[in-house]
């Protein structure tokens, strides 16, 4: 009797313990615009990750690198980080058991995605996030060698959950439209267009929409559409952020794209 006392102490001992470091973790994440503050969030995130497989915390460290690849000047930097974005979701998608029943009878990622359900969205969500950042900036040949693992994913989140993430599908696939190589064929402004319109209407407080609906699309070579850009970006420096606390530093991250979008207006529409 007396060592199943002590053997439950120590269990509620270490879940008690875990629970601390998940709440410390989603502390640091809250203070992400800090980046001390960001790579400690990472940094313990890791260290948990590699006792023990935890949704949570994989989740919050794949946000963590894809808020870290987004302030990251070096581009060979930011490669890595997003790899390692998608790697911490991949862990994340792991503890899905419909996923992984699936997996194991089918042995591919692209059918076994489709069981993921919209309640299990966020675990395979962050893995779409980091490696669509990490097509955008990769050499050609690396980006058409993740291109169709990148549309997969992208396309299961348009079925289930749309509108998850301030409409996050709706902004990758309005960037992916306007951006894509046209060597592929996919490349249609008009697609572009409509993805980002659902996408502002889905969201509108989340900045990012429109700094990449006028960066993307109004620039596009097809297109050059300086009023709609200068409308775009004027509303995103308008908005008070403030007012919006659980995404303040990705809004206040997206007015300072927009501002230095508007100081390259000239250049982009030559």
């Amino acid at each position: 009797m007396q060592n199943f006392i002590i053997a439950l102490l120590m269990v509620s001992s270490l879940q008690s313990f875990s629970q601390g470091k998940i709440d410390e973790i989603k502390s640091l994440f809250a203070q992400r615009s800090q980046a001390d503050k960001l790579n400690e969030c990472i940094r313990i995130g890791e260290e948990e990750l590699s006792r023990e497989i935890n949704r949570e915390v994989a989740v919050y460290v794949a946000r963590a690198y894809y808020f870290k690849g987004e302030t990251e000047a070096d581009k060979n930097a930011k490669l890595e980080i997003y790899l390692k974005g998608v790697s911490a979701g991949e862990k994340a998608l792991s503890t899905v058991p419909s996923y992984n029943e699936a997996i194991s009878k089918t042995k591919k990622e692209e059918e076994a995605i489709k069981s993921v359900a919209k309640e299990d969205i966020e675990a395979m969500y962050w893995i779409a996030a980091n490696l669509a950042r990490y097509a955008k900036f990769a050499p050609f040949g690396k980006k058409l060698s993740v291109k169709g693992r990148v549309r997969y994913l992208w396309d299961h989140v348009l079925a289930v959950d749309p509108d998850f993430n301030y409409g996050g599908v709706y902004r990758f696939f309005g960037g992916y439209f306007s951006l894509v190589p046209s060597i592929t064929g996919e490349q249609d402004p008009t697609k572009s267009k409509e993805m980002f319109d659902k996408g502002v209407a889905s969201a509108p407080h989340y900045l990012e929409t429109k700094v990449l609906y006028a960066e993307a699309y109004c620039t596009h070579a097809k297109i050059k559409n300086r009023e709609l850009f200068n409308k775009l970006l004027e509303e995103v420096l308008a908005e008070d952020i403030s007012k919006y606390p659980d995404i303040f530093p990705e809004n206040d991250s997206a007015q300072k794209k927009a501002k230095d979008l508007l100081a390259q207006a000239n250049e982009l529409f030559e």
